[in-house]
């Protein structure tokens, strides 16, 4: 082993103090110990409390003994803040450590692998890696070994054959647990993956939704403990159309709802098909030989929707973002800022907002999408089809084996860096304001479901879907067959195309 992990053994104690007891705590003081026990006594109980994660780590690191890359330069293209600060890529590369959980994790991650695999990691962020690697790509170019993107930028790229299937690289195990086995469930075509997160990443944590609600408001209006319903099951779609009706106020009294009340849902269409989804619903699933079959219409999924855009277009419960295109702020940045303002109950949206809100004053509390009904066995949390990122391979990529090996190192090192300073600290820690607010992104993340007709958008169903809560004439079942072949057409054609797909 080219370096002993034990060197990070303080750094990982201290961040990982909330979610555990780690072994580098004052054993004595913990167990109520005699100050003046034997010296040998006391080191004998340190030696004896073992500490998983560093332990996890150790055996990540000695995977990589006998590997030499020979100081080949590792290239991640990743975003920007050019194209929207919100979504920068925070977790690929880190100058040096700077007291930040994230960035040191980073950095302490990038420091194991290029010591003990002889590379350099390097980064470069652009404003668009969707265009940016499709033009390197279709010329040749090796600018990159591997890039990411939001799932539908990648979706694009797997259709017109640019990215490995990462099911061919026999050094990326994607079998192991600091993989989504759920994305590699779902997201696969014929067996064949194009897209993988997991532990490598923590932006597919910020692209995923959940709701955050205000507690104060909750408590004002002498509202059941919306955590209590969660771990009971009957935190519905039903329950939270009734408590948003239920605080929704004409706060200047001009007899009009706008921009200046109070609220109790905020969305955006998007989340017409979230909420959706929420009710266990996708747009299409797969068949037995793991091929894309549409199961967007049935009576069950027709109910859902209709009780969804029945909420979604309430305006004695709902403000669209979409509908607010006036003001110094328009649209989203709008319904953040009025929830950030405690002028709404609930909003729905991407995790990243919980990092947002610890700026605010606002009381707030994060639960799942609420389940269709109480017989729904399980919550069902989705993700932004455009800013839950994943990584994928170029076809230009010079060296399959060795990237494989790389990103398989990079992704089991990160399962015991940058996963605990991101899921135990930045939000359990830092940004969540109580304990059980932390307890419901376990629920959350754990229960994500991923589905290909939403992020390939086959025949415009998902842009049909999401279209339904601004529309007045909204019918689902109307507007799902004026699609429904070209759709059909659509999952064909890439199904067919899949072998010529490297």
């Amino acid at each position: 082993m080219k370096k002993n992990t034990r060197a990070l053994a303080a750094w990982l104690c201290t961040l990982l103090v909330i979610p555990t007891v780690m072994s580098c705590a004052d054993t004595s003081a913990q167990q109520g110990g005699d100050e003046t026990a034997d010296a040998g006594t006391q080191t004998q109980k340190v030696e004896e409390t073992v500490d998983p994660t560093q332990a996890a780590l150790d055996a990540a690191v000695a995977k990589m003994e006998g590997k030499d890359f020979g100081g080949h330069e590792f290239r991640i293209m990743d975003r920007s803040e050019e194209q929207d600060p919100n979504w920068e890529t925070i977790d690929v590369w880190a100058e040096a450590e700077s007291g930040d959980t994230i960035n040191d994790a980073v950095y302490q991650r990038n420091r194991l692998l290029e010591e003990n695999l002889n590379i350099k990691i390097s980064e470069n962020k652009v404003k668009n890696p969707y265009t940016d690697a499709r033009t390197s790509i279709m010329a040749g170019g090796d600018d990159f070994d591997i890039f990411t993107d939001g799932l539908s930028y990648l979706a694009t790229m797997a259709v017109e054959g640019y990215l490995v299937d990462l099911n061919t690289m026999d050094t990326l195990k994607l079998t192991e647990n600091w993989w989504d086995q759920d994305l590699n469930r779902d997201l696969s075509i014929a067996n064949k993956l194009f897209f993988c997160t997991g532990d490598i990443s923590i932006m597919d944590n910020y692209g995923t939704w959940c709701v955050m609600f205000n507690k104060d408001m909750a408590e004002e209006y002498d509202m059941d403990n919306l955590y209590d319903h969660v771990k009971a099951g009957t935190w519905t779609l039903g329950l939270m159309h009734e408590m948003a009706k239920d605080v929704t106020r004409d706060v200047d009294g001009n007899g009009t709802m706008d921009y200046t009340d109070q609220w109790g849902f905020l969305t955006e269409s998007y989340n017409e098909y979230g909420l959706w989804a929420a009710g266990g619903q996708a747009i299409t699933g797969k068949d037995a030989n793991d091929i894309p079959i549409l199961t967007a219409f049935s009576d069950k999924s027709v109910e859902i929707i209709d009780k969804v855009t029945e909420f979604t277009q309430d305006n004695a419960a709902t403000l669209i973002a979409d509908k607010v295109t006036s003001g110094t702020l328009t649209g989203c940045a709008f319904t953040n800022e009025h929830f950030g303002g405690s002028n709404a109950l609930f909003i729905y949206g991407g995790m990243w907002l919980i990092t947002k809100f610890r700026a605010y004053d606002v009381n707030f509390g994060v639960v799942p999408a609420p389940k269709f009904d109480e017989a729904q066995e399980r919550y069902y949390n989705t993700y932004s089809y455009a800013n839950c990122t994943a990584y994928s391979v170029p076809t230009t990529a010079p060296d399959i084996a060795r990237t494989g090996t790389i990103m398989e190192a990079m992704a089991e090192v990160s399962k015991y860096t940058l996963t605990p300073a991101y899921y135990d600290v930045a939000l359990k820690g830092k940004y969540i304001r109580d304990e059980e607010s932390a307890e419901m992104l376990d629920i959350i993340l754990a229960q994500r479901s991923y589905d290909l007709g939403m992020i390939f958008n086959w025949g415009n169903m998902f842009s049909t879907i999401t279209g339904l809560s601004t529309n007045s004439n909204a019918d689902f079942a109307s507007a799902y067959a004026k699609v429904e072949k070209a759709t059909l057409k659509a999952i064909e054609k890439f199904v067919d195309a899949l072998d010529t797909l490297e």
